[in-house]
C-alpha cells in the first residue's frame, strides 16, 4: 500500500493570502494537486487491489474552501482523508499528522507539496508503477541533478520520519542515504510550484 500526503498546512508568508485557495485551471492551486492524485489513484484501481492506495491531505482550511461540490465527492468516494489543521505546526509535527493510522501492508509514503502545480497525472502515474516495481528505499523524481518532488520514503523510514523536530523535514533523512536512492528522471516543470505573486503569474502565463 502506498499513501500520498499532500502537505498543504503552511503560512504561505511570502504569497500575503492563501496561494492554495488561488484559481488555477478551473479550481484552486490545492483542488489541482488533489485532483491529479486522485486521478493517478482512479487509474490504478484496477491494476492494484482496492485498498492499496490511500490520500491523506493536511490543511488550514476545510476541503470547501479548495475543492468544489464534485471534486470533495469524488475525494470522499475514493477513501481520502482530509486532517484540518488550522493553526500553524511545525513542518516535523505536519509530517506526523500524515503518518496517522498506517495499516500493517504500508510499503511507501509520498509526500506532494499543496502548492506544486506542475505535478502530472502521467508523471506521478509512472513514479508510482516505479515505486510497486522495485520498492526502493527512496524513490526521488529527478529533474537533471536537481532532486524534487514528490518523494517516496518506504515504510522502513516511519520511524525516522516521525522522529523529525520543529522545521526539519524529509530531506534531512534523505540525505543520510544517498546511496539508496531510485532517481527517475522528470521534466523539470514537475517542479513548477507557487511562492511568490511574480511566480504565480509567470505560471498562469505558462498554463
Amino acid at each position: 500500500m502506498v499513501r500520498f500526503v499532500v502537505m498543504a498546512a503552511g503560512l504561505a508568508t511570502r504569497m500575503g493570502r492563501d496561494k492554495l485557495a488561488l484559481p488555477w485551471k478551473g479550481g484552486t492551486v490545492l483542488g489541482h494537486v488533489v485532483g491529479t492524485v486522485l486521478q493517478v489513484i482512479k487509474m490504478h484501481q484496477g491494476q492494484y487491489s482496492a485498498g492499496n492506495l490511500e490520500l491523506y491531505v493536511i490543511a488550514r482550511q476545510p476541503l470547501e474552501t479548495y475543492l468544489s461540490e464534485a471534486g470533495a465527492r469524488e475525494f470522499l468516494e475514493y477513501g481520502g482523508v482530509w486532517k484540518y489543521s488550522p493553526s500553524p505546526r511545525p513542518l516535523a509535527e505536519t509530517i506526523g499528522m500524515g503518518l496517522l493510522d498506517l495499516k500493517d501492508n504500508l510499503q511507501s509514503v509520498a509526500f506532494i507539496p499543496g502548492d506544486q502545480v506542475g505535478v502530472s497525472v502521467q508523471e506521478l502515474a509512472e513514479c508510482l508503477s516505479e515505486v510497486f516495481r522495485y520498492q526502493p528505499d527512496f524513490l526521488v523524481p529527478m529533474a537533471g541533478n536537481t532532486p524534487g518532488s514528490p518523494v517516496f520514503f518506504h515504510s522502513r523510514y516511519v520511524p525516522e520520519l516521525l522522529a523529525l523536530q520543529g522545521e526539519q523535514g524529509g530531506k534531512v533523512i534523505l540525505n543520510r542515504y544517498p546511496e539508496r536512492w531510485l532517481k527517475y528522471h522528470v521534466e523539470e516543470s514537475l517542479f513548477f510550484d507557487v511562492d511568490t505573486p511574480e511566480q504565480y503569474q509567470a505560471l498562469i502565463d505558462l498554463a
